[in-house]
């Protein structure tokens, strides 16, 4: 499994990244932004953190709060 970057997600805006990003924190059904399946908690059996995710398809795994900080240092404000 490989870490996502924001560079390859592909979001046209720091609007619609952050808005990915919150349903994800929230627990909500997001899609992959690459493939389009449904993200899978990476932990969860832990049920510690709902941080990290995964795309079974793909092999992709979003750490959210990398992700965060890509945000901020390609698309300030």
């Amino acid at each position: 499994m490989e870490r996502a970057s924001l560079s390859e997600l592909g979001f046209p805006s720091r609007g619609e990244a952050a808005a990915f990003l919150k349903r994800l924190w929230r627990g909500e059904a997001a899609g992959c932004p690459l493939c389009g399946r449904e993200l899978e908690l990476l932990h969860r059996k832990a049920k510690k953190s709902d941080c990290d995710w995964q795309c079974r398809t793909c092999g992709k795994v979003y750490r959210t709060i990398h992700l965060l900080d890509e945000l901020n240092e390609q698309m300030p404000d």
